[in-house]
């Protein structure tokens, strides 16, 4: 401020040279003073504004935080008190409760025992010669009472009575009879009551112990509920020390005693058949279920209660006890039963429920403060007498859980502390707002200010205001120039700072042409290792998959090698469709490139392998095929950012292109690495990793080029080969060392049959257990009311084998009209029994053991059949439904025929392609039409091999191994009817020979597709889904066709060595190579090309339908292109495996010519017939089933 006014004073004093009368001029220096005083005042009182501003708004933010803190505290503490609260409440109940039942079991007790002793009186019985009538009636109110599984009536005399007793218990065994009868299990046949009295097998009781009993019997007689088994009858239950110890106690006290907890089989084995069902049953006859028993007395004389003549004993077992002392939905709590007598057990108490969580304290210790404890055993006058040896103290020790604490925690403290400080924030918030009002008010006056100072400004001479104005456009070119000075950073600099998220890309504004320009962001690394790593055979697998499924596939295997990227510090490029791009070396150069990236190849080798064969469950057959092909380089490469609309990091040079050529001249589940990266490995030491190629490769603008294997096996646990560290000191990370050795330098081999087998049993059971969650949903949503068992299994009888199954096939199937109230449960809430699971797979095992060992018509043809359904099916597509968005559900439903909103005809679809082809001998219907076979007479000659697979796969289903199956699928008689005529349509419809099934085709499709309209009643949409199941199950079959090219290759060559092997067995006429070559072409164009055309006019498949039709055609041309040199290279390698026999086979016997299918013109060649079964009922496969159903031979 000095300085500003100094050079004013000196400005002053040269104006007053140039015009020394002029006395106006000191006056304007005075005002100018006075003004630039006012200035400086204005700047003090602004920075204390400021201050001020900057105060208000730290208490704000304290405060916010202050009272945020506090609301939550204050919240958490409720939720805490709230829950010490109810549990000490839920404590309390389970201790007063335990109370109120105990003491009542023992009154049941003393009940019994003045029961038996008051009938001996009346009848004037001699002791021990005592049988209570209707023991079963009298002790079953007494166990519901007492919730007691186990009430017994046991003599006690003395060893001299044996005899007389022995005798008196054959006599009188008939309360067992009597006791069945009245619990309704008249006919189970106990047995005879032993002849002698025997003891309880010290074995399972441990050892035995000195008891004052010893010279007396107490013989188990009279038991209820009644024992299916009498052998328990006349046992000497004091050979049982815990029963020995307890019976003493109660001779010398004569009062009732509860025994100590144990855990023995011995009185749960007694009737623990006869108990009930479900839980309860299981825990009488589990021998680790801790129980104890009550003995209570009955005396000789009533009046006279000091002989004991027996005892009644009646069982506890503790997980019963503790059951419904809680209101249902309340949190889990754990009670500590302590007898005191070395038994200790931890029990779960879930509202209603319990459940015994082990033997011990297992309680959380988390909740050790929280502990209620108490004894409920205390009143010994009421459980015994003086002290003895069995009479245990029982504690109880009660604690919360996390599931209880979890049940009074809420979001409410984080709400609440939120809502307090947004209430801060906003007013904060609104006083930045009256803050800027405020200063935009106040700049406005200023500018307002500088305007009217520019007006008075040329009041002054011109040479103050020349120097004013050139003061001003300094300050403003140091304001413009400041950009220029932070432009610096090195260009490696901005790259890094690109890869890391960091945009050091500055601006400059050529002062030439006006226009802001940046420099380029790029740089050159010598040393750098590239790899390629190419999907092998995706390009086919995905033309049978949907679109989702073929992205779930990229996603996971990139996501499992970016995971190893990071841990491998590579930088990851780029995907390019199914090819992983990979560098190490930059932007960080490091001196171990080569190392790391070869270790990167073998982790990401290792790992793909790993991963397709996990995704078999969920992508299908043939995933684990899938194999990858490696190849890396090093050298130099320029790195950069390609700027544009989508910037994006780019590779460039010689070493990307040569990184290419080793990828694609690579083989499947190989490493492929150049001469100038084995050179660097050798350098480090990893010579070991490297085998030469036998062959040299041969690369586009590049030659000969000599390459090496990479086996990275050959070391463990070493991070660099020769020990140098990376760049700027850096060594590889401890998680970069070598894995165990894995070979990886040879092919895959071939996957194992039985595990190929098991994958394909899971994908099948995964894929039908999904329709039939949506089968339970929808019938959970219509609260559909299942119908008798009886009905439904009669007429399960009704269709069995011994029906005619072609006279099933119906014109119309009808399927369930639209219900909007049907999706109301969602299926992924459903969740199949683990019954009903384990039949399904016990199913589809089954099947897949009946399909035979055939090039073509095997289990993984059946699965590749079900996999092209389950594709068409997801791809059944709607109109354009935007224009009315409410009704898109039902228009789904009308556009679709009712096919995508009933999940049981999208079962049966899936069910009939999986089983379409059972037990097929790999020859024609006409084959063994000619053969005169026991199939053929059976069914008339007419769709043989489907009606056999029907018959077959149905009349496995309804064994009894599959009732759970069953009532899944269906549990009513129209669901039945309705399950069985789809399979029996859409199994039918893969006969393309039959001429009347194929004109009831024809004449249909005419009918609901003709040019015109057709009519909206139900008979015609029932007509149309009809004919787009059939379509959809005789496109599947032959779906090979109408996928990729090397798929149509692979199924093509297997049928063909079918054919083949059954015209070297004498079981075709003509030799299917003559006429191969032509029979394809004619198969695709009257059979295949119209099938997918037809797809397309059905217009429900969407897309689908032009993919089709689009394989069909590529197919039919690459055919027609290579087909002949294709089957020349088949019959060669059947040669080669010595399948073709050196001499010609001796002509078969002149048979009638094959049918050809109903498209095909009768010039069409033998070859091209697709008989997709036959099979025979008489042939055993040779994998044997898991379930084989009795039906299954004929």
């Amino acid at each position: 401020m000095e300085q500003e006014d100094s050079d004013l004073v000196s400005v002053s004093e040269f104006s007053q040279e140039e015009d020394p009368s002029s006395s106006h001029n000191d006056n304007n220096i005075e005002i100018s003073k006075k003004k630039k005083k006012s200035e400086y005042i204005g700047q003090k009182e602004s920075q204390g504004v400021f201050r001020a501003k900057m105060m208000v708004y730290l208490v704000l933010i304290v405060s916010c935080a202050a009272a945020s803190t506090l609301t939550f505290l204050f919240t958490s503490d409720q939720e805490d008190s709230n829950f010490e609260g109810d549990f000490a409440s839920f404590a309390e109940e389970i201790q007063r409760t335990s109370r109120d039942q105990l003491f009542p079991q023992f009154n049941t007790a003393e009940s019994l025992s003045l029961a038996v002793s008051s009938y001996a009186k009346e009848q004037g019985s001699l002791w021990p010669n005592v049988t209570l009538p209707d023991f079963e009636l009298r002790t079953r109110k007494a166990r519901e009472m007492s919730d007691s599984s186990l009430v017994m009536f046991v003599p006690l005399f003395l060893k001299t009575l044996q005899s007389q007793w022995e005798s008196y218990a054959q006599n009188n065994s008939g309360w067992i009879a009597e006791g069945l009868a009245v619990s309704g299990h008249s006919d189970k046949d106990p047995g005879p009551v032993p002849l002698f009295i025997h003891d309880v097998s010290v074995s399972e009781q441990g050892n035995r112990t000195t008891a004052s009993l010893d010279d007396q019997i107490a013989a188990l007689w009279q038991t209820g509920p009644a024992p299916w088994n009498a052998s328990v009858v006349n046992t000497n239950l004091l050979s049982d020390p815990i029963f020995n110890q307890v019976a003493a106690d109660v001779v010398v006290n004569n009062v009732g005693f509860l025994s100590r907890i144990h855990d023995s089989s011995l009185y749960g084995s007694i009737t623990g058949s006869n108990q009930g069902h479900g839980e309860r049953k299981l825990h009488a006859l589990n021998p680790d279920t801790p129980r104890s028993f009550i003995l209570d007395p009955v005396f000789r004389d009533l009046n006279d209660k000091k002989v004991v003549a027996g005892f009644i004993y009646m069982d506890i077992i503790w997980v019963h006890f503790f059951e419904n002392m809680l209101a249902a939905g309340t949190g889990d709590i754990e009670v500590v039963l302590d007898d005191s007598c070395g038994s200790v057990y931890t029990i779960l108490v879930q509202g209603l429920k319990a459940f015994i969580k082990g033997e011990g304290d297992l309680h959380d210790t988390a909740y050790d403060r929280l502990m209620k404890t108490s004894n409920f055993t205390q009143n010994a006058s009421v459980i015994g007498g003086d002290k003895a040896i069995s009479d245990c103290d029982y504690f109880l020790k009660i604690y919360p859980t996390g599931t209880l604490e979890n049940q009074y925690s809420s979001k409410d403290p984080i709400i609440f502390a939120v809502v307090v400080a947004m209430i801060f924030v906003f007013t904060t918030a609104v006083f930045l707002v009256y803050d800027w009002a405020v200063q935009r008010r106040q700049w406005m006056i200023i500018r307002a200010a500088r305007k009217t100072q520019a007006i008075v400004s040329s009041l002054f001479p011109k040479n103050v205001h020349e120097r004013i104005m050139k003061d001003v456009d300094e300050e403003v070119n140091r304001e413009a120039n400041k950009p220029l000075i932070m432009r610096g950073n090195r260009t490696k600099d901005q790259l890094q700072n690109f890869l890391k998220g960091k945009d050091g890309n500055e601006e400059v504004e050529d002062m030439a042409t006006g226009v802001k320009r940046s420099k380029p962001i790029a740089d050159l690394f010598p040393e750098a290792t590239i790899i390629f790593a190419d999907i092998v055979g995706f390009t086919a697998w995905s033309s049978t998959r949907e679109p989702t499924q073929v992205f779930q596939l990229l996603e996971t295997i990139y996501h499992v090698f970016d995971e190893i990227a990071s841990r491998r510090r590579v930088f990851k490029v780029e995907t390019v469709g199914d090819c992983y791009v990979a560098v190490a070396g930059l932007p960080e150069p490091r001196k171990d490139h080569a190392i790391v990236m070869a270790r990167f190849a073998r982790d990401c080798l290792v790992q793909f392998t790993a991963t397709v064969k996990a995704m078999v469950v969920e992508l299908g057959p043939d995933t684990e095929e899938l194999g990858v092909r490696i190849g890396l380089h090093s050298g130099p490469v320029t790195a950069g950012v390609l700027r544009g609309e989508r910037a994006r990091f780019q590779l460039f040079g010689d070493t990307v292109n040569t990184t290419a050529r080793m990828e694609s001249t690579g083989q499947p589940n190989k490493i492929h690495v150049s001469q100038e990266t084995a050179d660097l490995l050798a350098a480090a030491g990893k010579s070991q990793w490297l085998r030469t190629r036998r062959e040299k490769v041969v690369a586009k603008g590049k030659g000969e080029l000599q390459t090496y294997w990479l086996d990275a096996t050959g070391e463990a646990g070493t991070s660099s080969g020769s020990g140098e560290s990376a760049e700027d000191g850096e060594t590889d990370h401890g998680d970069e060392k070598d894995t165990p050795a894995v070979q990886v330098v040879t092919a895959t081999p071939t996957v194992p049959s039985a595990d190929k087998y098991n994958r394909l049993v899971a994908w099948n059971c995964d894929i039908l257990a999904k329709l039939l969650t949506q089968i339970v949903a929808r019938r959970e949503s219509r609260r559909t009311e299942p119908d008798p068992i009886s009905d439904i299994r009669k007429l399960e009888e009704q269709y069995g084998s011994n029906r005619y199954v072609l006279s099933e096939v119906q014109e119309i199937v009808r399927l369930p009209k639209y219900e909007a109230y049907a999706q109301r449960v969602d299926p992924w809430s459903v969740r199949l029994s683990e019954e009903v699971l384990g039949q399904l797979k016990d199913y589809v095992q089954t099947l897949a053991a009946m399909y035979r060992d055939n090039p073509f018509h095997n289990f993984e043809h059946a699965s590749h059949v079900t996999m092209s359904v389950m594709k068409l099916l997801s791809r059944i597509v709607a109109p354009d439904l935007t224009s009315n968005p409410t009704d898109t559900e039902e228009a789904l439903h009308d556009h679709t025929y009712g096919i995508t909103s009933d999940p049981m005809t999208q079962f049966a679809v899936a069910l009939s392609a999986l089983i379409h082809d059972v037990d097929h001998p790999g020859v024609p219907n006409t084959q063994l039409i000619k053969e005169q076979t026991s199939l053929a007479a059976v069914y008339r000659n007419k769709s043989i091999a489907e009606q056999n697979s029907v018959d077959l796969a149905w009349d496995l289903l309804m064994d009894d191994a599959y009732s759970d199956l069953r009532r899944t699928i269906y549990v009513t008689t129209a669901e039945f009817m309705r399950f069985r005529q789809l399979v029996v349509n859409i199994v039918l419809a893969t006969d393309i020979m039959d001429k009347d099934l194929g004109a009831l085709r024809k004449g249909r499709w005419n009918k609901a597709f003709s040019s015109e309209p057709s009519d909206s009643s139900e008979d015609d949409v029932n007509r149309k889904a009809t004919i787009v199941m059939e379509h959809l199950i005789q496109a599947s079959d032959v779906a090979h066709t109408m996928q990729h090219w090397h798929i149509y290759r692979k199924w093509n060559q297997r049928l063909f060595k079918e054919m083949y092997l059954a015209y070297l067995h004498g079981r075709a006429e003509k030799d299917p190579s003559e006429n191969w070559y032509e029979g394809e072409k004619g198969f695709f164009d009257f059979y295949i090309i119209p099938l997918a055309k037809k797809l397309k006019d059905c217009g429900v498949f969407g897309v689908s339908s032009d993919e089709y039709l689009q394989y069909a055609v590529q197919n039919r041309k690459e055919w027609e292109l290579k087909g002949q040199e294709l089957v020349a290279e088949m019959l060669q390698t059947f040669r080669d495996q010595g399948l073709v026999p050196a001499t010609p086979l001796p002509a078969p016997v002149e048979q009638a010519p094959e049918r050809v299918p109903e498209q095909a013109p009768e010039q069409a060649p033998i070859s091209s017939v697709r008989e997709p079964k036959v099979a025979s009922k008489d042939h055993q496969p040779e994998r044997t089933p898991v379930m084989q159903s009795s039906k299954v031979i004929l």
